[in-house]
């Protein structure tokens, strides 16, 4: 793992996060791979998320699957090297071109992407599995809890 200099942010904590897992996978995908899968679990993990904002605490154990194999795919494709610009453009583009793809193949693609992200998890550390799960569990808490009240 490699040390965040100054203040450990989330994105310093991401960047190091499942490095063992990128350098054991092979092939290793691209990152419009990577932004594909990203854009398909959000793609999937969207009418999951208004559910879950509307009351429905059936659809939780689902969504916090769903965020957590996206975060680790991010994670992964942040350690090798990808940055938020880039990020940003590639899952734009991406969630572009699956508007256009047949249901089956979407579907198909979201399904193998969780599987992804959920290899890549099994396959992190301790550490490396905190991280993604702590992060995952706040953000469906915090679309579960709605909008702050002031």
């Amino acid at each position: 793992m490699t040390f965040c200099r100054a203040r450990p942010t989330m994105a310093c904590l991401l960047s190091s996060l499942l490095a063992t897992t990128a350098l054991a996978a092979e092939p290793t995908p691209s990152h419009e791979h990577r932004a594909a899968c990203v854009a398909a679990l959000t793609t999937q993990a969207e009418p999951l998320a208004a559910r879950l904002k509307n009351g429905d605490r059936s659809v939780e154990a689902e969504l916090l699957k769903l965020t957590q194999s996206g975060f680790a795919i991010i994670g992964i494709a942040y350690q090798d090297g990808l940055r938020k610009p880039e990020a940003d453009q590639l899952l734009e583009t991406a969630k572009k071109a699956q508007k256009s793809m047949p249901a089956p193949a979407l579907s198909q693609l979201q399904a193998s992407c969780q599987l992804e992200g959920a290899q890549v998890l099994a396959d992190a550390n301790a550490l490396e599995r905190f991280l993604v799960t702590s992060a995952a569990e706040r953000r469906v808490k915090r679309i579960a809890d709605g909008p702050k009240k002031r």
